[in-house]
């Protein structure tokens, strides 16, 4: 169990490396066809799990829903973090895939007016997101670009012209 866990630290600190500003080289054209991956950690007083997640339900989850059942969004996952790990501490991962570009649809409603649909009452609406978001003491979200090995070069600092067209490295 301690080479597991060891070996879930690694790649987290590996996972944490890669995401920082100065390793955030994937956005030279890699992964322009593929399918988005945002990933948003969410820490909660001790506690306070089982309110946060209900008034996550209640106040943000029908709006990500509405963004599936529309095809703007491909699909959500929530986590709850499996382990007591080290730093960065989270209690809940939410996992959202967006399709490919070109390949959603665009929602044919505003953010806002979604909002406006979803709760007619939109003094308990904003109530509640204050609430969730009193008791999130943490939050950072997370962009995935996936790299292809068979693509030459192989690298996240050559860069892609034209979207999904793979240039020749000279």
């Amino acid at each position: 169990m301690h080479k597991f866990v060891k070996a879930l630290c690694l790649t987290a600190g590996v996972l944490a490396i890669a995401a920082s500003p100065a390793s955030a080289q994937g956005q030279n054209g890699r992964g322009a066809c593929k399918p988005s991956v945002g990933v948003s950690y969410y820490k909660t007083p001790p506690g306070k799990q089982d309110e946060w997640l209900a008034l996550y339900k209640k106040w943000h989850f029908p709006i990500m829903q509405y963004e599936i059942e529309h095809g703007a969004v491909a699909s959500e996952k929530i986590f709850a973090s499996g382990t007591h790990m080290g730093e960065p501490q989270w209690d809940f991962a939410i996992i959202i895939t967006s399709p490919p570009p070109g390949q959603g649809k665009k929602l044919d409603i505003s953010r806002a007016d979604l909002i406006r649909k979803l709760y007619l009452d939109l003094k308990a609406y904003t109530e509640g997101e204050k609430q969730r978001w009193a008791l999130t003491v943490g939050h950072w979200d997370e962009k995935f670009v996936e790299l292809d090995p068979k693509e030459e070069p192989f690298s996240v600092y050559w860069p892609l012209d034209g979207g999904c067209k793979k240039d020749k490295a000279e």
